[in-house]
């Protein structure tokens, strides 16, 4: 074999191997019972930056038209914390039922080890696994009210309430409940957050976690979104689009640690 070949040889096999250290630095984190260490997160939606009332107070879409909110949930799952050196850590069972009106708009992870974290991720909904393993306890109980049982699947995200616009000037009611996870129908959303101030879990310590939820968001990207065509979606490509809508609804507005 030439020289030249050798170094080609050598060359590759130094980047394989490299590349392989830094692919093993991306490694679960397994938690530690004696840190005991927290992160609670809180949300709170609003409107025109402002908290949004339930049920009575009118709002603008991006479309122009007029709307409350007499229904606003959301599941959050499948959160995962990135630490500074690039270490994951998963919450184990990670389902989490949001619900504005009722004011159920916070939960805590527990026993998140110890270390710096400058990234959150999670999804919006609820993972093929649990879909189609029937009805569940906890968050994923059908008491939450998010469940079709003619589907044996779980609703992601429910919006309702009253519209009224120029052709529906005395108003009626609206219905978004989206939900599904394969194919053409599947409507399941990723959301990042990169921290600029990271979550700094230590022994005995408890992170607090504050998201803002533009409702407007909702409406307006990337797709202007009219109650005249979209008062009721449940799925198909209405709903493709308004999940990819309310999939950057979120912003962190800070962390306390």
């Amino acid at each position: 074999m030439s020289k030249i070949k050798q170094l080609v040889i050598f060359g590759m096999l130094t980047i394989f191997i490299f590349s392989c250290k830094k692919d093993e630095k991306i490694e679960v984190v397994i938690p530690s019972k004696d840190i005991q260490a927290s992160a609670v997160f809180n949300f709170t939606a609003k409107v025109n930056n402002l908290p949004f009332i339930k049920n009575t107070k009118w709002y603008a879409n991006a479309n122009g038209d007029s709307f409350t909110v007499s229904k606003f949930n959301y599941y959050i799952s499948n959160i995962k914390f990135k630490r500074e050196d690039g270490s994951l850590f998963a919450e184990d069972y990670s389902y989490h039922v949001i619900k504005h009106v009722e004011g159920v708009t916070s939960f805590t992870v527990q026993n998140l080890p110890e270390g710096n974290y400058n990234s959150i991720e999670f999804l919006i909904g609820v993972d093929s696994l649990k879909n189609v393993s029937g009805s569940q306890t906890g968050d994923l109980s059908p008491d939450s009210l998010m469940f079709w049982d003619w589907s044996t699947g779980y609703i992601f995200f429910k919006l309702e309430g009253n519209y009224k616009n120029t052709t529906t000037p005395n108003g009626d009611t609206y219905s978004m409940h989206i939900g599904g996870f394969s194919g053409e129908e599947n409507f399941l959303r990723k959301c990042t957050f990169n921290l600029t101030n990271p979550i700094i879990a230590s022994k005995n310590k408890s992170s607090k976690v504050f998201y803002n939820v533009s409702i407007n968001e909702i409406f307006a990207n990337p797709l202007v979104i009219d109650f005249n065509t979209y008062n009721v979606v449940g799925g198909g490509r209405k709903a493709q689009e308004m999940a990819d809508n309310y999939k950057d609804m979120f912003v962190i507005d800070r962390i306390e640690n």
